[in-house]
């Protein structure tokens, strides 16, 4: 049987494994977003400008997608806490 502290330590023990996941997760992104504004300036430089729109309308994509998806996330969160309150 697990004592209330062992469940509270299995919990913290989740808490911080997510909290690793998600700026792993965070850092990947970042790194996107990186390699996609390099070949914009890159394609701007060599006057390759339809090719950057394209770039720039994917970009303008994934930060708008990555922000609802880690908008509905931080909302589980303070649900989360809430119910442990």
């Amino acid at each position: 049987m697990k004592t209330s502290t062992s469940y509270e330590a299995n919990a913290a023990d989740q808490a911080a494994s997510d909290a690793v996941l998600a700026k792993e997760a965070e850092v990947q992104r970042f790194s996107w977003f990186d390699a996609l504004f390099s070949t914009i300036k890159t394609d701007l430089k060599n006057g390759n400008k339809l090719k950057a729109q394209k770039l720039a309308d994917l970009g303008q994509y994934l930060a708008q997608d990555l922000a609802y998806y880690s908008q509905v996330d931080l909302a589980e969160m303070l649900d989360d806490q809430e119910g442990s309150l």
